[in-house]
């Protein structure tokens, strides 16, 4: 009974660590998949006045992406979640008129969901930006310096998942995607997130298209 005892109990652990290679393995693919999916859908003309609407549908896509790979293991916050998540949800909370590259006086993002008249020069704020318009970049890339970059930056609690969106410069020539966070674990296990949490992060950068008419 003892033997029994032993061996079925390490049979259980290398089928719960098989069952957690596989699914790490599917995570980690369906991140990637998702974030290529954000990126393409909010490289798509930005609409003038409308700064945000691709981001935001970037961002939905990637989430629902991520839904069908991640199942239970994680939740994903956006700004659809309808919860206040400090430190923002990965979309710029901030806009302002641009004059060329001359940034005005900050004001508030129109709401993406709503449909409303505007000019091309409406965008994202300075510091919302993962370029060279950004005072906070100091390198040649820049990627993770935008303010709507922040909950991606951190740690988080396992079990969350964040996805980041930010134009790389406005007019926008480039859209970045940063899909952060940790999954829960099947079996005990330590990493670089902490206990029973498994790491997650895919970073991406797409051009855009021209600024629709």
């Amino acid at each position: 009974m003892i033997e029994m005892a032993i061996g079925v109990t390490l049979f259980l652990t290398a089928s719960l660590g098989a069952a957690q290679l596989a699914i790490s393995a599917l995570s980690a693919e369906g991140a990637q998949s998702a974030a290529l999916v954000a990126a393409r859908a909010a490289s798509s003309a930005p609409v003038p006045g409308q700064p945000l609407l691709r981001l935001a549908a970037g961002q939905a896509a990637a989430a629902s992406t991520l839904a069908s790979s991640v199942v239970d293991m994680a939740e994903v916050e956006t700004c659809a979640s309808g919860q206040p998540i400090r430190g923002g949800c990965g979309l710029p909370q901030e806009c302002v008129q641009y004059s060329g590259e001359n940034a005005g006086a900050p004001q508030p993002c129109l709401d993406p969901s709503v449909t409303a008249n505007g000019t091309e020069s409406l965008g994202p704020s300075p510091k919302n930006l993962d370029g060279r318009q950004n005072p906070e970049c100091h390198t040649a890339d820049c990627f993770g310096t935008s303010g709507s970059m922040a909950p991606c930056a951190r740690d988080v609690a396992p079990g969350r998942l964040f996805v980041c969106i930010a134009y790389t410069s406005w007019p926008a020539t480039a859209v970045d995607v940063w899909i952060k966070g940790t999954l829960r674990t099947l079996v005990p296990l330590a990493s670089a997130a902490g206990i029973d949490a498994l790491p997650i992060s895919v970073e991406l950068r797409l051009q855009v298209e021209a600024l629709t008419p």
